[in-house]
């Protein structure tokens, strides 16, 4: 069985043909030995017997599917090892301007048939990280804001995320429930993209999960908005009859740390009746790692550095609607998908 790569290949700019033909004969000659199954001296024709190319978004996104001499399947780690990790894929990349997004061509074909998708919410479906918001709409920013550094630096006591999540919450003592209205109507901006983007995979038959670090009244409102599926975050105590939070975190109630993460998007696969490898992640921080490596397809999207190089693959954009790209999707496919949900 011969090895198919399929590379999805972003350009903020439109790029005429010609570029994109130097594009694809850079990417075919720097594809290293283990990709290939033959050494770099062989001939190309002899390392990369096909190439197979279309547009998914005329000039700006553009698919390549090469097959190689290699006589068994990438691994979806081996794509991210030369396309993220190596060099030679950093500086293909930043020589002419691309983002490269890299498949096993197996892994890439099963994203035609629904599956489960799982999104963090602070930075990814919203543009905020609420807690931040939050605080700050009361006054208390640089305190939450301190233990938040702090636990980035891994400073005692506040070395995991449980820890300095009750830190912070307990600042909130005394903040009105009336807080939630407030930052919906004024504050809190879905990134752009994450409304069509979820109205593409509702027609395609996906289901869909926001798992958030953050709390409850603004997950299961970023769910209901958005016509996901269901909805896992951190519950907030509150005295309902004076309508203030207490400061606390519901007892008993799971703390939805990275690792709690991973098992939410497992068991929303089984429960489903979705194979793993048909599932996708999408998030921005540390804590999405763990179910962006437990998923079929982990994306770091607009993440912060050391996400970006972690996790399977990265791209950063203007718009999560890039998504469907990723999954193989063109633009025209995209737009009719659009317009059968909003004529729905």
């Amino acid at each position: 069985m011969a090895c198919k790569l399929v590379y999805v290949i972003f350009s903020s700019s439109e790029l005429p043909d010609s570029k994109w033909q130097e594009i694809q004969e850079d990417i075919t000659s720097h594809l290293t030995p283990d990709l290939t199954g033959c050494e770099q001296s062989a001939p190309l024709d002899q390392r990369i017997p096909k190439v197979e190319s279309r547009f998914l978004a005329p000039g700006h996104v553009k698919e390549l599917t090469i097959t190689t001499a290699r006589t068994t399947p990438a691994t979806l780690a081996e794509c991210t090892t030369f396309n993220q990790q190596s060099a030679s894929g950093q500086r293909l990349q930043q020589k002419h301007n691309i983002q490269t997004v890299l498949q096993p061509a197996g892994l890439y074909s099963l994203h035609s048939s629904p599956g489960l998708a799982v999104f963090d919410m602070d930075s990814t479906l919203i543009q905020q990280e609420v807690i931040d918001e939050l605080a700050r709409a009361v006054g208390l920013y640089d305190q939450v804001a301190a233990i938040t550094e702090a636990a980035m630096r891994g400073e005692e006591p506040y070395t995991d995320f449980e820890t300095s999540l009750r830190a912070r919450v307990a600042l909130l003592k005394g903040v009105q429930t009336s807080i939630w209205e407030r930052l919906k109507a004024g504050t809190i901006t879905f990134t752009p993209g994450a409304k069509e983007l979820a109205l593409c995979l509702k027609q395609l038959g996906w289901k869909t999960a926001v798992l958030s670090g953050g709390f409850t009244p603004l997950a299961n409102w970023v769910k209901e908005t958005l016509g996901l599926d269901v909805a896992f975050a951190n519950h907030l105590v509150a005295d309902a009859d004076a309508g203030l939070l207490t400061g606390q975190l519901v007892p008993g109630a799971p703390i939805i740390h990275g690792e709690k993460k991973r098992e939410l998007l497992l068991q929303l696969a089984a429960e489903n009746g979705v194979p793993v490898e048909r599932t996708i992640a999408v998030g921005d921080g540390s804590n999405d790692l763990p179910m962006m490596h437990a998923s079929g397809f982990g994306l770091a999207f607009n993440a912060k550095p050391k996400v970006q190089l972690a996790a399977p693959a990265k791209l950063n954009g203007s718009t999560l609607l890039h998504v469907m790209h990723i999954l193989g999707y063109t633009k025209d496919e995209v737009d009719g998908l659009l317009a059968k949900g909003q004529a729905a």
